[in-house]
């Protein structure tokens, strides 16, 4: 292009031809809506095709007349149901609360060695630690057990010794034997 070029900017070039296509397509519409005496030419076919299609529907409605009779509620009236009896249900008195035993379980592990070194150094804190020995599916495990304890204050704080050791304990719910 010459330096002299056109100093019409981009957006009148795309802007132009688009509403001149806009417009052509509007002149084309409105030439396919009919004048106002056929429009309404146009609505009382459509109602007289509409009422056409309901009377059509009314009759085909009317044909069917046999409709089927649902014996349901009936048969419910007529029908008893058999209560088996059942043993009566006794609960427990309220102010009978059952009393449980709490455990944390501190560690499993293969070896006893471990295990003991573990329940030294948490008899050693002051805990009430043990260690039972456990069969599980052909292997032996030794648990360490702190505990048991029956308020949920001294599990508690059980737990907060036994976490600031970096050590997070099983907590174990048991009923107490009566």
């Amino acid at each position: 292009m010459s330096e002299g070029g056109s100093k019409i900017p981009k957006w009148v070039w795309i802007t132009t031809p688009t509403l001149a296509v806009a417009f052509i397509g509007f002149i084309l519409y409105l030439s396919t809506i009919p004048a106002g005496n056929e429009l309404d030419a146009v609505k009382g076919d459509a109602k007289k095709a509409l009422q056409i299609g309901v009377d059509k529907a009314k009759e085909e409605a009317a044909k069917k007349v046999d409709k089927p009779s649902y014996d349901f509620y009936k048969l419910l009236e007529n029908q008893t149901v058999e209560v088996p009896e059942v043993e009566e249900y006794h609960s427990t008195p309220k102010d009978a609360e059952e009393k449980y035993q709490y455990l944390l379980q501190v560690g499993s592990f293969r070896s006893g060695d471990d295990a003991e070194r573990l329940r030294a150094s948490l008899l050693l804190e002051g805990m009430d630690a043990y260690q039972k020995k456990a069969e599980i599916n052909g292997n032996t495990w030794f648990r360490v057990y702190v505990g048991p304890f029956t308020d949920r204050s001294k599990l508690n704080k059980a737990q907060d010794m036994l976490v600031a050791r970096s050590i997070s304990p099983l907590v174990l719910k048991e009923p107490l034997k009566k």
